[in-house]
């Protein structure tokens, strides 16, 4: 009688047709009359569980609650209850019974039947419908029960069952601290004597209660190495049978690799260089098959192994002694000869010679000269800069010339064909920027010399010229370097034909390397701090404007590259023109298994850049909410039963480690949150108090809240030496736990003071309702401000924050603390002025000083630029700073609101509130009254301003610069290669005239946003 969670249940086949018809048909009455009467002639429970079931769908409050009285008087009777009648009370009961107190009801009901009845073929459905509801401790009950039930039938499915849910019980927050030591211990010793069984054995049979399956040794190993000792891991490793060497033979290289990490993690180089050695010896031997055991990842941890070994030399030795045995096995696998390519590699860069010592002082080293080999053989395929990235920023000055001016050179002489030359030059170019971004190539200049203090602090050993960090005069010319190779090809039509063929289009190579130069040249830099100016502010903004330029271009000839799409949207976000990002962004088709990892990368801050976006015809986090509602509406993890029915354990594991990061996602709560603000911002009626959530019902202040964004599709040209490329798009710190608790914290505060009961609500007892409130929001307000000024004063929160959120969330925690002040005291109590004068004062002097970042971000000018560009691109200051003021007046409101309501109750006016905290918060009000119009009128300023006509020179302008000769030597290099790649000034038109309506899109939205 399997329904699902939702589906009504079939009566059993000996219920009369009358009665069959009337349930089947929804005839509630008729069923509640029939089964009434059949239980009184029958005797049958059932019946009465039929009439329950019924009653349970009419819509008074009593009937639709009988069936939760009958599952409690049936948990609290200890009598063995009928299955069917647990299906009818289930399914009745679904739409109040939580998973929560499923748990304590139905659950342990079902535990109940079968160990009473464990042979059933419901038996096994009463754990999945435990499973469905996530109750743990039951269904590890049942599987338990099934285990000990099936035990001499051969059937093992059971015994790993009951396996897998004590491990899952033994780590979830169901089990008490004191349970989980027992349940981990269990888990590890019916682990240890399966594994002892398959020991013992010449051979398991499928019916042994052993380890036989991959699934089940993959259990094994995660069990041990999750709740056993390190030392019982290490020593069940060196099985014969279930070792990491075994199952490698086996061909479970999974299982091969979970040992190999192990070891890694307790940094055991010894037992990893044996393995490996072990390893690779197996398929000279032929006891694996070559191309399997021949893995990057293997010569990799041998080879690093081995520079970590005592007798690093030896080690090293035969390494390179295994490496030649298998250069001479002669495959023609394309894989493996580049596994074998990139383990000499490797290896050559685990050699503990001094850099220089073996090669001519040219700086041909070993080392280079092994790059130098890769790289003729691979440096056309899609891979090559990223395998040789971080082995080129370890080369040192010497060697760096050695390849730069020698082994490359030499490489483009013998390349005859003019694809081969342009890829290969391309790939250069990468190199040339790379280098930019690595220490070696500079030397510290002094910082006074004869009597002058320098600005430079580095001399860069390339050009030889007095630089910052990267060297300026480096970037210049690889970007006219790059323009130079990019219109080589585009003049050719021959290359143009090739490239197709191409693992990759260099021109997307070479557009990224002259935008990143650009933006580098421009001045942007990582925002990783509260205090880090407007995105903008001091920024080149004709630099700026060709990298975004040079890059957009470019994607009007490859819309299909995705990294070059991720960059733009940043950059357009930046600029301000959030809708055109949004116009890049989408084509992305971000799916579902991706959007709590991909998402932030566009939708993080979105509502305070760009709250028009969300008035569109389809809800903008319509695929984020639709993800998380599908993959969180139930509390177990999606189709986890799929995996028990299949026996996929590790998967099992997985998926529940996955389900429990999803519901702690940084991501999730910054969707909730970016949309409750767009709602408000337009005057929307958000129907749900956050906390009231389905999706948040788990978290408090305890609860870390995880960041999954990946950044793997941004084509990274950095060296490790450096911060990533997308910390120098973001407009501030990525999500963190910090923020998305502060934001989460501060939607409570602003539920509280906008909560307003319904028009209809007339409490049974006024008074006693009022003490009722009273107590709930000091309570509320106290908790609220505690939280806030606990996670405020994190050391880790500054650096979490932009300067505009820094300081809204400040403002949040110290209102709470004036409305608190304000509400618990009364005429007829002593003020307390001191504390209420300091909680004031600091929040007008965080608030001035978030309203003069906005004043001085809306008046900027520099390099002929007006102060509209910089306003444009600062909108996340002038959104926090109208939020701010919001709060502040909401708060003032709702205090007045609350005095209004107790003067009413009580015309004596005893318990009415303080006139000084009333005036107090007054005061506040007006200093955000004001602040809200002056926000007004600047939106109005913008959208006169981008009225006006001349934006397509002015841009032009502030592009390529008004005259010839306008800018620096340098500069005026860079332009002209910018202009070359996108056809002059008539050739950015369009571009501009897509960057100006985008803005008029922005500045539209703002101006439907609601002041008030």
């Amino acid at each position: 009688m399997s329904y699902g969670r939702y589906g009504r249940p079939a009566l059993k086949n000996s219920v009369d047709v009358q009665l069959q018809t009337a349930f089947t048909d929804g005839n509630w009455n008729t069923v509640i009359r029939l089964a009434d009467k059949r239980f009184k002639t029958l005797k049958d429970p059932y019946y009465e569980a039929i009439r329950i079931a019924a009653e349970s769908q009419l819509d008074g409050t009593t009937e639709r609650c009988t069936a939760l009285i009958a599952i409690d008087e049936l948990v609290k009777s200890k009598a063995v209850p009928d299955y069917d009648t647990l299906e009818l009370l289930e399914w009745a009961a679904q739409d109040y019974l939580y998973d929560t107190e499923y748990a304590e009801t139905l659950g342990p009901l079902r535990a109940r039947w079968v160990k009473a009845n464990p042979k059933s073929k419901y038996s096994v459905k009463c754990l999945q419908s435990c499973l469905e509801f996530w109750d743990l401790v039951s269904a590890q009950q049942i599987a338990t029960t099934l285990d000990k039930a099936f035990a001499n039938s051969g059937d093992r499915q059971y015994m790993f069952w009951s396996i897998t849910l004590t491990y899952l019980l033994s780590i979830s927050p169901q089990c008490s601290e004191a349970s989980k030591k027992v349940y981990s211990l269990l888990v590890v010793k019916q682990l240890e004597r399966a594994a002892d069984i398959t020991e013992n054995s010449e051979k398991v049979e499928p019916k042994d209660r052993g380890l036989l399956q991959e699934e089940e040794i993959s259990l094994y190993y995660r069990v041990m190495l999750s709740h056993g000792s390190k030392e019982d891991f290490i020593s069940r490793m060196e099985s014969s049978k279930l070792g990491p060497l075994a199952q490698l033979k086996e061909g479970r290289k999974d299982l091969f690799y979970q040992a190999l990490n192990a070891y890694e993690s307790w940094s055991e180089w010894d037992r990893i260089y044996d393995l490996c050695r072990q390893a690779l010896r197996l398929g000279l031997d032929g006891a694996t098959p070559t191309f399997s055991v021949c893995d990057y990842k293997v010569w990799k941890k041998f080879a690093l192994a081995a520079s970590k070994s005592k007798d690093h030399e030896t080690a090293l030795g035969e390494v390179q002694s295994i490496l030649k045995e298998f250069i001479a096995l002669k495959t023609n696998t394309a894989m493996y000869k580049k596994n074998i390519a990139l383990a000499l590699l490797d290896t050559a860069f685990r050699q503990p010679t001094a850099p220089g010592s073996s090669g001519s002082e040219s700086g041909l080293t070993p080392r280079v000269i092994q790059i130098g080999l890769y790289l003729d053989s691979y440096f056309d395929k899609l891979s090559a800069f990223d395998d040789v990235k971080d082995f080129v920023a370890e080369l040192s000055f010497d060697e760096v010339k050695g390849l730069m001016e020698e082994v490359l050179p030499k490489m483009l002489e013998e390349k005859s064909e003019k694809s081969s030359q342009v890829i290969l030059k391309s790939l250069v170019c990468k190199l040339r920027y790379l280098l930019t971004t690595c220490t070696q190539t500079l030397s510290h200049n002094p910082s006074v010399a004869d009597g002058q203090e320098q600005d430079k602090p580095y001399q860069c050993r390339l050009c030889s010229n007095l630089t910052s960090l990267p060297c300026e005069s480096c970037l210049r010319s690889v970007v006219t370097e790059a323009a130079q190779i990019y219109q080589q090809i585009v003049d050719d039509s021959e290359l143009l034909a090739a490239i197709p063929r191409f693992d990759k289009d260099p021109r997307v190579d070479l557009a990224l390397v002259m935008g990143n130069s650009m933006l580098k040249l421009s001045g942007l830099r990582p925002r990783t701090s509260d205090v880090a100016p407007a995105p903008l502010r001091d920024v080149n903004p004709s630099l700026f404007l060709q990298a975004v330029l040079v890059l957009d271009t470019q994607l009007k000839v490859t819309p299909g590259d995705v990294a070059l799409r991720l960059l733009l949207a940043q950059l357009y976000l930046l600029l301000g023109c959030a809708s055109y990002a949004y116009q890049i962004w989408t084509p992305l088709d971000v799916k579902r298994t991706i959007q709590d990892s991909l998402s932030p990368l566009f939708f993080d801050r979105i509502s305070s850049l760009s709250p028009g976006l969300f008035t569109g015809t389809r809800p903008l986090m319509e695929p984020l909410r639709s993800y998380y509602n599908n993959s969180l509406h139930s509390s177990c993890p999606l189709r986890i039963w799929d995996a028990f029915g299949s026996g996929s354990y590790s998967s099992i594991l997985e998926m529940t480690e996955f389900d429990s990061k999803l519901r702690r996602s940084c991501t999730l709560m910054m969707s909730i949150v970016e949309e409750r603000r767009a709602t408000r911002a337009f005057g929307g009626k958000i129907e749900c108090e956050i906390g009231d959530l389905a999706l948040t019902e788990n978290i408090d202040d305890t609860t870390t809240i995880l960041n999954k964004t990946d950044y793997g599709s941004f084509v990274n040209l950095e060296s490790p030496q450096g911060p990533p490329i997308q910390e120098f798009l973001r407009i501030g710190p990525e999500l963190s736990n910090e923020r998305a608790h502060l934001s989460f914290l501060a939607e409570q505060y602003l539920d509280l003071i906008h909560h307003k009961p319904p028009k209809d609500h007339r409490p049974y007892k006024p008074s006693e309702a009022s003490i009722k409130e009273r107590a709930y929001t000091f309570e509320t307000l106290s908790q609220l401000n505690n939280s806030l000024t606990s996670f405020i004063h994190r050391p880790t929160t500054p650096a979490a924050l932009t300067s505009p959120e820094a300081t809204y969330y400040t403002v949040v925690s110290l209102l709470s603390a004036a409305v608190l002040t304000a509400l618990s005291t009364t005429r007829a109590e002593p003020y307390p002025a001191e504390t209420m004068s300091v909680i004031t004062s600091s929040i007008r002097t965080a608030f001035t000083g978030l309203h003069t970042r906005f004043a001085s971000s809306s008046t900027a000018s520099k390099g002929g630029v007006d102060e509209t560009l910089y306003s444009l691109s600062d909108m996340h200051t002038l959104s926090y700073l109208r939020e701010t003021a919001l709060a502040m007046r909401h708060s003032a409101a709702f205090v007045q609101a609350w005095n209004d309501r107790e003067l009413a109750r009580d015309r004596s006016g005893k318990s009415t509130l303080h006139k000084d905290g009333l005036a107090e918060l007054k005061a506040l009000d007006a200093m955000a009254a004001k602040t809200v119009t002056e926000v007004k009128g600047h939106i109005q300023k913008l959208k006169e301003a981008l009225g006006q006509g001349g934006w397509l020179d002015k841009m032009l302008d502030w592009t390529f610069g008004a005259a010839e000769g306008s800018q620096e030597e340098g500069d005026e290099k860079v332009r002209k290669a910018v202009e070359d790649v996108v056809g002059g000034r008539e050739g950015a038109e369009e571009w501009v005239g897509k960057v100006v309506e985008s803005w008029g899109q922005g500045v539209k939205g703002w101006g439907l946003v609601k002041m008030e």
